[in-house]
């Protein structure tokens, strides 16, 4: 009889080759929990955080705080299109300014509850985001960019437009609110609860078998296509998911000053959220809320001091695309990745 070539392979507990191995059900369980981890944690210890802040802030900073929730919640939104779908819009504003208009013109031409149009105001979004999201999509790259802020600016227009139904340029302003929401506090702790909870629908999303075809499809749109994956119908679907939490972030506008003015349908405030997601990370899911609490607290320090805030905002933004394009969160991750390396290269 011939002996092994080898001891070791003749041992049955012997170890395979790195390529030869798989991971099994237990290790890419491991991974989703790291992978969950990376969000939930940062975002549970947040939370805790930001419910303390109304015993710790006066109003004034209360009410910036609550406006980053707000603006929390449209980067994201948007940040569904831009990072996860590759899809450049110029166009989230309107159906932010359409959230916040179905509030007002629903308390000044029919007397609605607040509770009511607050649930009406994302499904008008979505709507919305349907119809332009069946014309827009039907081009590519620029050409969508292009597309969305033309419909941005249609929006725009018409609403500058119909002064004895919109309000004209001076919008529309009094007392939406319920006498619940009139107080600070209990008007920021409903816009948290809210941000919160819009955030993790949008993870969820971003996990599930949809948001990894939609990372598919911004890789190699050509490959998805040749996988039988209707790329259509997926860019539609994030569309219109996208518009409908823009929608829902356009109330808590609302929520936080009681109006809604043309200005908010106007493409500026479509450019604000993809400027909050490339200073945070398009990459990292609360890359976005990031950039949209180091916009707001940021604006206010620099006014404090210099009245030039969109040249140091511009700075700061070039900084970042030329040191760091994975912006502040991806400069978070590797310095978090290389600490966790050297911790493990100490242990052994």
């Amino acid at each position: 009889m011939k002996p092994p070539a080898s001891g070791r392979a003749a041992r049955p507990g012997a170890s395979r080759p790195a390529e030869a191995r798989a991971p099994g059900p237990a290790s890419a369980a491991r991974g989703r929990g790291m992978n969950a981890a990376v969000v939930l944690g940062p975002l549970s210890a947040a939370v805790v955080l930001l419910a303390l802040m109304p015993a710790l802030l006066p109003t004034a900073s209360l009410l910036n705080l609550q406006s980053a929730l707000g603006l929390a919640l449209f980067a994201c939104a948007t940040n569904l299109l831009v990072g996860y779908g590759g899809l450049v819009s110029f166009g989230q504003g309107a159906f932010y300014g359409i959230g916040a208009y179905v509030i007002a013109l629903a308390w000044l031409h029919w007397q609605a509850p607040f509770w009511a149009s607050f649930i009406v105001a994302p499904f008008a979004g979505a709507a919305m985001a349907l119809l332009v999201g069946l014309v827009a999509l039907r081009a590519r790259r620029l050409y969508f960019a292009l597309l969305t802020l033309a419909f941005s600016q249609l929006f725009y227009v018409v609403v500058l437009q119909q002064t004895g139904f919109t309000g004209g340029a001076n919008g529309v302003f009094g007392t939406i609110l319920p006498p619940l929401l009139s107080d600070p506090g209990h008007a920021y702790y409903f816009t948290l609860t809210v941000a919160v909870l819009g955030l993790l629908i949008l993870w969820r999303i971003t996990r599930s078998p949809f948001g990894m075809t939609l990372r598919a499809i911004r890789e190699n749109r050509e490959r998805a296509e040749a996988l039988g994956v209707n790329v259509f119908a997926h860019q539609l679907m994030a569309f219109v998911i996208a518009g409908g939490f823009c929608a829902l972030a356009g109330t808590l506008f609302v929520v936080l000053d009681q109006s809604a003015n043309p200005d908010l349908l106007n493409w500026t405030q479509s450019g604000y959220p993809i400027f909050m997601a490339v200073l945070g990370g398009q990459f990292v899911f609360l890359g976005p809320a990031l950039g949209a609490l180091i916009y707001e607290q940021g604006r206010d320090v620099v006014l404090a001091s210099f009245s030039d805030w969109q040249l140091v905002f511009g700075l700061l933004l070039l900084i970042v695309v030329l040191f760091s394009p994975d912006g502040v969160a991806g400069l978070l991750v590797r310095g978090r990745d290389i600490a966790r390396r050297r911790l493990r290269s100490l242990r052994r």
